[in-house]
């Protein structure tokens, strides 16, 4: 099973985005049993992301739904603050899924997130696969196998889609390199973010 950390959101039209749901659609799109642990505001797009998660076949039972927080929606302003996602939110939800082959996290969420899903790897055994922004600063302390990717500036849904394919291919017992070369294989996206 692929976990997936971070907050799944809805672009305009009502689809998935944002990488947490974009790489947990593509993991799951390549045969994976994919689960999300994160977050979602307590309003009407939450529902809608739980929805699309479910239409999409991801389990989504360590969803959080935060009353303070509002799930984003398309590329314009936010109708209030993202929701919560810290290490006890993650720590929690990770009670809920008992096992795990590779480990996700989609987006930068903080050391205590990061220091959590380390920990599950090691318990699991599990692949880290963690996911930076271009301007945040590289972590301290990842494990020797863990693989550190950089999301480009532009071309984050093929990017997403390379990093699903990649953890689907983990999760089944490929190695490293080859399930990195099977990933920008099937989706004909180059190291350089171009397709």
């Amino acid at each position: 099973m692929i976990l997936v950390i971070g907050r799944p959101a809805l672009d305009e039209r009502g689809a998935l985005q944002g990488n947490a749901a974009l790489v947990a659609v593509a993991a799951a799109r390549a045969g994976a049993q994919v689960e999300v642990v994160g977050s979602v505001g307590d309003d009407h797009e939450g529902d809608a992301v739980a929805v699309e998660l479910a239409r999409a076949g991801i389990g989504h039972a360590a969803l959080l739904r935060d009353p303070a927080g509002a799930t984003p929606r398309g590329s314009g302003p936010a109708a209030g603050p993202p929701p919560r996602l810290d290490g006890s939110d993650v720590e929690l939800g990770l009670l809920y899924l008992a096992d795990c082959r590779v480990l996700v996290v989609a987006e930068w969420l903080g050391e205590d997130v990061l220091a959590v899903a380390k920990a599950a790897a090691a318990y699991h055994s599990a692949e880290l696969i963690v996911l930076l922004e271009p301007q945040t600063p590289e972590p301290k302390g990842l494990p020797a196998r863990a693989t550190l990717l950089r999301a480009p500036a532009e071309g984050g849904a093929a990017f997403a889609d390379v990093v699903g394919r990649y953890a689907a291919a983990l999760a089944a017992g490929q190695p490293p390199a080859p399930a990195w070369a099977a990933a920008l294989a099937g989706t004909g996206w180059s190291e350089t973010g171009e397709a």
